[in-house]
């Protein structure tokens, strides 16, 4: 599937709480979070941003672009990356989902239209917002969320036209740890 017209946007977040460091940092299977979510994305896309802090992830090749507006969590790294993006069209991954996997963006892509801003991974109703599709389209709604303290990515989403894609894990040939989180030193 083609890479034209397509960015690829990594939220590498920042320290963690839980972690005691910086997820995008932490290795797994000899790969940092972030290298592993900048690996997966390349193929995909034209273009690829990070979102994060310039001084900690620098030299990953991407671009490394700091929030606009920092402390607002995914949603504000997300509206960053739509403003900054050449490409309309942005594939969104945050760094802490090492099991996600390219047939998921190729399925996302392939079921991506005009008629909707956004298609987003769900089980049963419940959104994977951060290893989904935005348009541009998505910038004003989001923003209007944030404006309105509103920073839960799954109740941002619900602001735009967006198509929600069936993906459970451990179905119909998915991973079961398809968007296992790393949140913890535990989860690795």
């Amino acid at each position: 599937m083609s890479t034209q017209g397509w960015a690829g946007v990594v939220l590498a977040g920042g320290k963690s709480s839980r972690m005691g460091r910086d997820k995008a940092l932490v290795e797994s299977d000899g790969r940092t979070l972030l290298a592993n979510a900048v690996g997966l994305l390349r193929p995909h896309v034209e273009e690829l941003l990070i979102i994060g802090d310039p001084t900690m992830h620098q030299g990953t090749g991407p671009l490394v672009l700091a929030d606009d507006t920092p402390g607002l969590g995914p949603l504000g790294g997300i509206l960053t990356a739509l403003r900054y993006a050449w490409n309309d069209r942005l594939i969104v991954l945050a760094c802490d989902m090492p099991n996600v996997n390219s047939a998921l963006f190729e399925r996302l892509k392939s079921l991506y239209d005009e008629g909707h801003d956004a298609v987003v991974p769900q089980c049963d109703g419940r959104l994977e917002p951060l290893a989904a599709i935005y348009h541009r389209h998505c910038r004003g709604a989001f923003a209007a969320a944030i404006a309105e303290g509103e920073l839960k990515m799954s109740m941002a989403v619900e602001r735009v036209n967006a198509r929600y894609v069936q993906v459970c894990p451990g179905e119909e040939g998915w991973p079961a740890d398809l968007f296992r989180n790393i949140n913890a030193p535990s989860d690795l």
